[in-house]
């Protein structure tokens, strides 16, 4: 009888161990700033230059891939008392970086809402190693349109105004970093004059085109109360190409149109096309190839879930090989894959050439996997291995691997994609099941995901379900999702995991769901209406009640009439948007609950969360709460991200067992 006792306290041991009950990687291990958010090789392929994340700035690197040293070029910390971020750098030939960065007003709320101020520095990377680089900045307002390969130390630089104008400017003629302008010294070297002026427009430039060499192909320019593209011809526009009014600029598109008016942002290398983004759209998530002459459009990118800001081209293609996001706040880098590889593990790999030098000896290029963080390599003609250059989370590097798959279900005629990602192991795993925001017009991908890896290197599976209403896949599939906010939606999610339960590597009985924004609401949702299926529930800065987040204050009249179409209306549909909001089914929960929210959210009103916890504490829930005053729609910060996900796994582990 002893022994028996002995075998079931172990066994009973064993099994609490194996569902995670000890933090394999705690928070505070895990969560740590991006350190390396792009990378850029010179034309020579002797260096590289990123953008890394300090503890309290940001800073310029140069890695040299000859003896693999590294050095710090710029703190911005030095430069400016303001919080200021790199927008981008570009190699001027092979001595020369531009870097220019954004400083940001004292309580400015996010990137985007501010009135920023732009700066442009040229620093010289072949100065002493021992000593402070060479500095030059351009202090003539506006931007840097292209770097004329074939002129090294050269750069072409576009100001808009009633006539806009690009010119040729000289790097050795510029000023250093804070030389005073006198009567010897002129500002900028006195470059802007009609000598150095290589294009010009009648009207107020918004973007220039140019071939790969740098001679201007066309601009976009506002004149006389219209938005016009242009054919550039001996340095002035020429030929139209389209024109838009204020009226059709401001339209949005109709019932059965995919989007509104796309207007072009980059040249395409396909003959007379051009990449483009809907400017009528709430978030440009969308990137579109279209020709104007012929009328021909396809779409060529779509981001999982930001706001695209801009586009990474490569210079010597014209290809298009990532795009620039806002991610809460903060911008981030985005690479296409030039092709899905996937293995007998289904490890999805993301490689993608981001840059080489002129005669094509030495490449760089990023790559990731669901379970690896992206990395730079160096890649040289005749070398055998490749070398690191940097890495987004080093931190990570090698530490978290896992299992992925990807698989479908049908549910009422549409498919269901999902992703499955767990330990590497037999199992059972406990399963946390973490819907995705928005909801409409956001997927979950098959790279690397953040807070997915975080409970996997907890000993815990995730399934991530694209839903109806998620973008990536069909348009069939996105379209299924409109006004299936509380319906389909849910039923998907249920469905998937029903399926994904039943597997023998996961403890069917140890389920959870968790998720922010919308992902927080089906959460909740699921805890409400499959009891016997989830365990418990975890929901960040989620909608607890439908009718009160359709009339949020913080939404645009453009928003509330998108609302309206996609999820519901208000006035002829309360009863039924009431009666798919948490916050008025909170007497049939019989699962415990978590709900975490921050004061200073604007997408979802903190309102949500006192709400709930309201009729949970009216009916004698099981539940949870935690305010964070600092902290906008979710965690944003290492901070917020460790005092988050570490309360979020104590909560988890002990309603799991």
């Amino acid at each position: 009888m002893k022994i028996v006792c002995q075998l079931i306290q172990l066994a009973l041991f064993s099994f609490i161990v194996n569902v995670g009950s000890a933090v394999a990687m705690p928070a505070e291990t895990y969560f740590k700033p991006v350190e390396t958010m792009t990378a850029q090789i010179s034309p020579d392929g002797k260096f590289v230059a990123s953008v890394a994340q300090g503890d309290e700035s940001q800073k310029l690197v140069i890695w040299n891939s000859v003896d693999g040293s590294k050095r710090t070029l710029i703190d911005l910390k030095a430069l400016t008392p303001r919080d200021a971020s790199i927008r981008f750098i570009r190699w001027i030939g092979p001595r020369y970086i531009v870097a220019q960065f954004m400083e940001l007003k004292k309580g400015v709320k996010n990137l985007l809402d501010t009135k920023p101020a732009y700066r442009l520095l040229v620093l010289d990377v072949l100065g002493s190693k021992s000593l402070p680089p060479k500095v030059f900045e351009v202090k003539t307002s506006g931007w840097l349109v292209h770097a004329l390969p074939d002129e090294p130390g050269y750069f072409l630089y576009a100001k808009s105004g009633i006539y806009s104008k690009v010119y040729k400017i000289d790097v050795s003629k510029l000023n250093l970093l804070n030389q005073k302008a006198s009567k010897l010294v002129r500002k900028d070297g006195g470059q802007f004059t009609a000598q150095n002026e290589v294009a010009s427009v009648k009207g107020f430039a918004a973007r220039w085109f140019f071939d790969l060499s740098g001679q201007p192909e066309s601009a976009l320019y506002f004149d006389e109360g219209k938005l016009h593209l242009s054919r550039i011809a001996d340095g002035n526009s020429s030929t139209p190409i389209k024109s838009w009014t204020k009226e059709e600029l401001e339209e949005k598109p109709s019932a059965g149109e995919k989007h509104g008016v796309l207007i072009p942002v980059s040249i395409s290398p396909e003959d007379g096309a051009y990449f483009c983004l809907d400017t009528t759209a709430e978030k440009d998530r969308t990137v579109y190839q279209c020709n104007f002459s012929t009328g021909e459009e396809s779409v060529v990118y779509r981001s999982d879930s930001y706001d695209i800001v801009d586009l990474i081209i490569d210079e010597s293609t014209g290809a298009l090989i990532g795009v620039k996001v806002v991610r809460d706040g903060k911008l981030e880098y985005q690479y296409i894959d030039e092709s899905i590889q996937v293995n007998d593990g289904m490890t999805s790999l993301l490689e993608t050439t981001v840059g080489a030098s002129i005669d094509n000896t030495v490449k760089l290029y990023f790559s990731e996997t669901h379970d690896q963080p992206g990395r730079y390599f160096i890649r040289k003609q005749g070398q055998k291995s490749d070398q690191l250059v940097a890495s987004k989370f080093p931190h990570l590097d090698g530490r978290l691997e896992s299992r992925q798959f990807h698989d479908w279900i049908q549910v009422e005629g549409i498919d269901i994609p999902y992703v499955l990602n767990m330990p590497k192991g037999n199992g059972p795993y406990p399963l946390i099941v973490m819907p995705h925001g928005g909801p409409l017009g956001i997927f979950d991908h098959q790279y690397f995901d953040y807070y997915t890896q975080f409970f996997v290197a907890n000993k815990y599976a995730v399934l991530r379900v694209n839903y109806r209403g998620s973008s990536g896949y069909s348009a069939e599939l996105e379209e299924a999702g409109i006004q299936q906010w509380g319906n389909l939606m849910l039923e998907d999610i249920y469905q998937a995991t029903k399926v994904v339960g039943a597997r023998k590597d996961i403890a069917s009985s140890q389920i959870c769901a968790a998720g922010v924004s919308y992902g927080g609401y089906a959460a909740l949702m699921m805890a409400i209406k499959h009891q016997q299926l989830f365990r418990c529930a975890v929901s960040i800065a989620g909608v607890t009640d439908v009718n009160l987040y359709l009339n949020s204050p913080y939404t645009s009249e453009a928003q509330t009439k998108w609302l309206q179409e996609n999820v519901g209306d208000t006035v002829k549909n309360y009863d039924l948007l009431k009666d798919i909001s948490p916050v008025y089914l909170a007497q049939e929960l019989s699962r415990p609950v978590f709900i975490i929210h921050g004061e200073k959210d604007e997408v979802v009103d903190i309102e949500h969360m006192h709400r709930m916890h309201m009729m949970l504490s009216k009916f004698n829930k099981d539940y949870e709460w935690k305010v964070y005053p600092d902290m906008a729609h979710g965690p944003a910060d290492s901070e917020h991200h460790v005092a988050v996900f570490s309360s979020i796994i104590e909560f988890i582990e002990k309603n799991m067992k």
